[in-house]
């Protein structure tokens, strides 16, 4: 049986895979954005293994979530009729979606009494890409509220 950090990591292998396979992006998307996102997954991937690391090594480690938790489901995978396949988000709520996983993954990682293995590497990974993110994400969302690293209300810039 998978834990859902395994299933977040396996889906964003294959979010990965079908992303670059569905030639997103390769019309009106900036390549910056698609490296964003691309390294977004990669680093939500170091937080879940990072995290992981800590419940095998340890049976009273706990992830507790930052309250609010502001949470985003997986998009569908839409099939095209000529067999090739597509995500129905956009590159800014793809950023949202890793936007908290970062931000909830900072929290569980911040929490530990001893960093072990990738702590470090993950938690300065996603301090750098969150707010990379978050701009990927307001880019379409003026006005739109998030919460920051620290658990706080923001609001999107309008324009």
């Amino acid at each position: 049986m998978q834990s859902a950090g395994m299933k977040r990591i396996v889906f964003s292998s294959v979010f990965i895979m079908v992303f670059l396979a569905s030639g997103y992006g390769q019309k009106t998307t900036n390549e910056s954005v698609i490296a964003v996102l691309l390294k977004g997954d990669t680093v939500a991937s170091n937080i879940e293994e990072a995290i992981t690391s800590h419940i095998t090594e340890d049976a009273s480690f706990r992830r507790a979530k930052q309250l609010p938790e502001d949470s985003r489901s997986l998009p569908d995978i839409l099939v095209k009729q000529d067999g090739s396949f597509a995500f129905d988000w956009t590159p800014a709520q793809h950023a949202r979606y890793l936007m908290e996983a970062l931000r909830q993954g900072i929290h569980v990682l911040q929490s530990v009494e001893k960093p072990v293995g990738l702590d470090a590497i993950a938690l300065a990974g996603a301090r750098e890409y969150w707010p990379k993110l978050r701009d990927i994400s307001c880019h379409e969302n003026h006005g739109v509220r998030y919460y920051d690293l620290d658990g706080f209300a923001q609001f999107c810039p309008e324009p």
